[in-house]
């Protein structure tokens, strides 16, 4: 099963616990992590870029973002968990894209739309209140509907929507 965008599975999801969801989108996507992503991502590196986040917990993030499995979407949800992060400078935005654009492999590696799409996110992680998304515990809110957990940090499907809208512009110009 794919995830989908659609409006009537968003719906849905919204009335779902955060664990529910995972385990019907994320279960069967248990991908290996090349190294040199797990450098630069993972909060057990000594060299991981604010905005690091386990991968369980990115693909909540995912989840309360309502975003799919293509590499904008990836692009999307990390540039959102990094310009949510306070920690983020422009060192950090140059050293990630870098490694994006040139030294990630295949399938990592990111296109100029894909760093577009994570503009966007960064913009949009920098936007909402709750800040640093990536230090939470996620095993508190495993039990909490995602609707609920969208409000509590303050993640409004409504922005998102505009933001997929912009997206889908870009993409036909």
């Amino acid at each position: 099963m794919a995830f989908d965008l659609d409006e009537t599975f968003q719906l849905d999801i919204a009335k779902m616990n955060l664990n529910e969801v995972y385990s019907i989108v994320f279960n069967f996507h248990q991908p290996k992590i090349p190294f040199v992503i797990w450098l630069l991502e993972n909060p057990n590196s000594l060299l991981a870029l604010p905005g690091k986040i386990s991968l369980r917990h990115h693909d909540y993030i995912h989840i309360l973002l309502g975003r799919g499995l293509s590499s904008e979407d990836e692009a999307f949800v990390i540039g959102f968990t990094m310009g949510n992060d306070l920690k983020t400078n422009k060192l950090h935005l140059f050293i990630y894209k870098l490694f994006t654009k040139f030294i990630y492999p295949y399938p990592y590696k990111f296109s100029t739309l894909d760093l577009i799409k994570f503009d966007l996110g960064f913009i949009y992680g920098r936007r909402i209140k709750m800040k640093n998304i990536n230090e939470i515990n996620f095993k508190l809110y495993q039990d909490q509907n995602i609707g609920y957990l969208r409000n509590v940090f303050d993640i409004n499907t409504d922005e998102i929507k505009f933001i997929l809208t912009y997206e889908l512009n870009l993409i036909n110009i």
